[in-house]
Parts: structure tokens; sequence; C-alpha cells
């Protein structure tokens, strides 16, 4: 593991009630999981979230299935979320070493990813690919550039890398789906990338 990456789950263990605190108080992503739930055609579809954090989003999508598993690399996340969301599964993993479960319907990155280089990302994505279901579907937010980049973040909460994609990183990253989505938005003063694939 990387001292940069080592350095991020640090501040994210450190500092998991205050961040959960922050992530309650912007809300749970409703229309996004929303859009991704309209999108699959079948009952109770096993989803799987990367990089859950406290459970905001999971309290959302177990509303619509019961059949979610969320991993995130931080411990002291995943002791929050199962405390929040009782009715989910939770386990503590590393997304690129962790073993995907076969027959995934939806798997959501939201905003999880972004501490992942290139190289990383796509054998994460691979990862995913083999382990979706035909016409599964893939949900990513990325933070945006308009070319590949990494930047060094500190904050009240201490250091982070995070790795900026683009337009062309993510078709790059979705070249074996079909690429429903690919926009740019803006959200609370920052550029955000939201791309949805789907196996065919």
């Amino acid at each position: 593991m990387t001292d940069k990456k080592q350095q991020t789950i640090d501040t994210y263990n450190r500092n998991a009630s205050r961040m959960a605190n922050k992530f309650n108080n912007i809300g749970a992503r409703v229309e996004d999981i929303e859009e991704v739930f309209s999108l699959i055609k079948k009952e109770n579809p096993f989803v799987l979230e990367i990089g859950c954090g406290n459970g905001r989003d999971a309290a959302e999508v177990v509303k619509r299935t019961n059949n979610y598993l969320g991993v995130d690399i931080a411990e002291e996340f995943i002791k929050i979320a199962r405390g929040n969301v009782p009715q989910g599964k939770f386990e503590v993993g590393d997304i690129e070493s962790y073993d995907l479960p076969e027959g995934l319907d939806i798997v959501f990155a939201f905003a999880s990813l972004i501490h992942t280089p290139k190289e990383g990302l796509m054998k994460i994505i691979d990862k995913i690919y083999n382990s979706l279901n035909t016409d599964g579907i893939v949900f990513l937010s990325m933070k945006y550039s308009n070319q590949y980049g990494e930047i060094l973040k500190e904050d009240e909460f201490g250091s982070r890398t995070f790795y900026l994609y683009s337009k062309k990183d993510a078709e790059e990253l979705g070249k074996d789906f079909h690429i429903l989505r690919n926009d740019v938005s803006h959200l609370r003063g920052q550029e955000w990338l939201k791309t949805i694939l789907i196996k065919k």
C-alpha cells in the first residue's frame, strides 16, 4: 500500500464521526439512486456500494432492495454504517484486492473511487465487469478535470490524495460497457463527472 493511500485511510478513520455528520447534512443521493433503479428490470437486485462510508446512501438503497452489500476501506465508517443501517450488510475491504461477489446487478461508487489512480481504477472496473450480470449497471461519480491529474488536499480533516478524471478517461474506463451517461455537473462549488455504464 502506498503512503498516499494509507494517509487517506488514516484521515477517514480518525475523522469518521465528524465526516459522517457532514455527509448526513449534505443528504443522500436519492435522485441518482432512483435513476439507476429505474433502469433495472428485476425485483430485488443485488447491489454493491463501493465506499459506503457511514451508510448515508445505503439507507436509501435498502428501501428498494434487501440484497445490499456495502464495502469501505475505513473500519470506523463501517462501524457507523452497521449502526445506522442494521438491515444492510457491510464489510471492511480494499476494493483493489476485495473479491467481488458474482451476480451483481448494480454497483454504486459515489465519490469513493476518487482516491484511486487510473491504472488501479481500470483494474477495478474490469473486476466489476466480470462480476456483473448482463444489463448490470455501474454508477460512478468522480472529481472532474479536463485532463487526468492528482491533487493533495489539506483541510479540517487532514490530508487526502484525490485523482481527477476527464470525460475521455471515463470513456476509456467504460470501453467494455454501453455508456448511458457521461456528464459534468456542478455541486457545492466543485465539478463532478457522473458516469453510468451498462454491461451488454
